[in-house]
């Protein structure tokens, strides 16, 4: 899977640039700037169905989407503590937020970075269920193959 993953995340990385700067048919518009914690989200809980086009793109997407990312200890030991991992993407979703501003290509808000964020913990803490579990199964099978051999079953 590691292998699989450091080739397909540049990728991905780059289909998600394409898609926050010139995707769904941005074009250059006056640029949005949204600094208020939690106003967008309480906006599209409040006046949207859980079930909309709107809230699903907006909230859960932004959450969804960003979930691969969590799993970037795979190409890195160091990116497997989750400080510094929290650090880099707070960052770099921060500095693609501001450059959306900037560039006029979609909306910076805070409420994004949150969401972003919440995609990455996620996926990370997947990724360490996911071991925490594979290590017990692997440990299981070890003790019942070493229980299991040590009986002959000769007559």
């Amino acid at each position: 899977m590691k292998r699989y993953y450091a080739v397909l995340i540049p990728f991905y990385t780059i289909f998600l640039l394409y898609m926050m700067f010139y995707g769904c048919g941005r074009h250059p518009e006056a640029g949005f700037l949204q600094l208020h914690p939690l106003q967008s989200i309480t906006y599209f809980l409040r006046y949207n169905d859980f079930f909309s086009e709107k809230f699903m793109i907006n909230i859960v997407g932004n959450v969804l989407i960003f979930i691969p990312f969590g799993w970037l200890g795979l190409l890195s030991g160091k990116l497997n503590r989750l400080p510094l991992l929290f650090f880099l993407f707070v960052s770099g979703i921060s500095l693609i937020e501001v450059t959306q501003y900037y560039t006029a290509r979609g909306t910076a808000d805070v409420d994004d970075v949150f969401l972003n964020t919440l995609g990455l913990l996620i996926g990370y803490c997947g990724l360490r269920i996911a071991t925490a579990l594979d290590i017990a199964n692997l440990r299981f099978e070890l003790n019942y193959k070493s229980t299991t051999s040590s009986y002959s079953y000769n007559q």
